[in-house]
């Protein structure tokens, strides 16, 4: 005997409840550009002797503005790469657990546009987030930052 294919309700009502993935995400998200600039602050706080040293030895306000934002990039970077690699890992792995204890054919896809646009966008906000403290970085003057504390 034959039946109709059956809607799996705990999966039905789990979607309709709440958009968990995005709000989890959406949290992560927040945690990890909020993580990056206490970073960068700490950064460059703690760093104020090579700061004024770079300073003293002829860098410009730019390039210290700029060595900010590449110390961002990298931190961006390589988060990115070990990230997504583990992320997929961790991400497939949940959903075939998932999927297997409510009955559902457990079928994962990445859509690696939308994971290249994301790669995109951390590196972006993370030079965004590094504007503030290279400023205050390069506005301070080198004999501020070379005195002891």
């Amino acid at each position: 005997i034959a039946s109709l294919p059956v809607a799996p309700t705990s999966l039905i009502n789990f979607g309709e409840a709440v958009n968990f993935p995005l709000i989890l995400g959406g949290l992560l998200a927040v945690f990890g550009a909020a993580t990056l600039a206490h970073l960068l602050l700490v950064s460059v706080s703690r760093r104020r002797r090579e700061i004024g040293l770079l300073k003293v030895l002829g860098f410009v306000n730019g390039q210290v503005v700029a060595a900010v934002g590449w110390q961002a990039s990298t931190v961006a970077l390589v988060g990115i790469v070990v990230g997504i690699p583990l992320g997929i890992i961790a991400g497939k792995a949940t959903w075939h657990l998932f999927a297997s204890h409510i009955g559902v054919v457990p079928v994962s896809i990445v859509p690696m546009g939308l994971v290249v646009v994301l790669a995109v966008g951390v590196v972006v906000v993370a030079n965004l987030l590094a504007i503030g403290p290279a400023l205050v970085a390069a506005r301070t003057k080198p004999g501020r930052l070379l005195r002891s504390q």
